[in-house]
């Protein structure tokens, strides 16, 4: 079964909120977060206002910390002094002084980050840990980025041998934890296509907040076999026999701890593991270390010397 997932251009949505801001106020990175639906999202917003590349139409400079700090900016702390106190904000000693005042939150928004996180509980409703006969072939996907530009590259197993393609896209999604789908499936749906057997994915699947990693995710919306191997627990807690535990429910197995494996879709939890076991031989695989060096490598060829 296959699902058509919102395909958003975050950083856009992002820009648009930040315009909203009045001439004499000023808003916080966790208020915005909020804006887009949730304040995981704070890093990402830090991200994205340091990247802004027309800071005089998208006013980053109204952007402080909670704590009232004015925070950094692209231009420099003195420039962005220089505009706040020109709107009309006090500062004194890198401090707003009128802080209460003066501070937005009333932001024209559908929480897009919300809405995700529905979506991503129906796909996630859709998986199946049940094995599907598959050919002996396998193949791993990575991604690996500058700024905005992803760099993904898949490695493709099969009778001894390796096939590497790789593909190149501007991302419209930025890294936000939990969200990882939205920003590289566009990479794993062109790397894979024509490919049928199981991919493995370094990332996690099952175990995620909402049982929708990026390996669960793909698997899904491709309607493929995935695995997931993330290299670190970011959630759960691993029993006396290696299952990662989360909310009661065992998620994930962990062969060492920089090897964490979740089924993604279309095969159990034992047979992934099994499967990755058998690959890096109690090791993290050394296709997912393939793969991920042809990310770097087709990255350092495309970037300007």
């Amino acid at each position: 079964m296959h699902f058509k997932y919102t395909h958003i251009n975050l950083y856009k949505y992002f820009y648009d909120l930040v315009k909203q801001v009045p001439d004499g106020y000023i808003t916080t990175y966790g208020e915005l977060a909020r804006a887009l639906g949730d304040i995981r999202a704070a890093r990402a917003v830090g991200y994205m206002l340091s990247i802004n590349s027309d800071p005089d139409t998208i006013p980053c400079y109204k952007v402080v910390h909670t704590d009232r700090r004015v925070g950094k900016y692209a231009l420099g702390v003195d420039e962005k002094e220089k505009r706040l106190r020109r709107d009309g904000i006090i500062i004194s000693n890198g401090m707003i002084e009128n802080f209460e005042g003066r501070l937005f939150s009333e932001f024209r928004t559908d929480y897009p980050l919300t809405r995700l996180q529905k979506e991503q509980k129906d796909i996630a409703a859709l998986a199946s840990f049940e094995d599907v006969p598959v050919a002996d072939n396998y193949a791993a996907i990575d991604v690996s980025y500058e700024g905005r530009d992803g760099y993904g590259a898949i490695a493709i197993y099969d009778s001894g041998n390796y096939t590497v393609k790789t593909f190149y896209q501007r991302v419209d999604f930025p890294y936000i934890p939990g969200y990882l789908g939205y920003r590289e499936t566009p990479f794993i749906e062109e790397l894979s296509d024509g490919f049928d057997s199981t991919l493995i994915i370094d990332a996690n699947g099952l175990l995620h907040p909402r049982k929708c990693g990026l390996a669960t995710f793909a698997g899904i919306i491709m309607g493929k076999p995935t695995i997931g191997v993330a290299k670190s627990l970011l959630l759960g807690k691993p029993d006396e026999n290696g299952y990662i535990i989360y909310n009661n429910e065992k998620l994930g197995y962990m062969i060492n701890k920089h090897c964490i494996v979740s089924p993604g879709n279309m095969i159990g939890m034992e047979s992934s593991i099994r499967k990755i076991k058998l690959l890096g031989k109690d090791k993290y695989p050394d296709i997912l270390k393939k793969v991920h060096d042809e990310t770097v490598n087709f990255r350092k060829r495309r970037l300007p010397s």
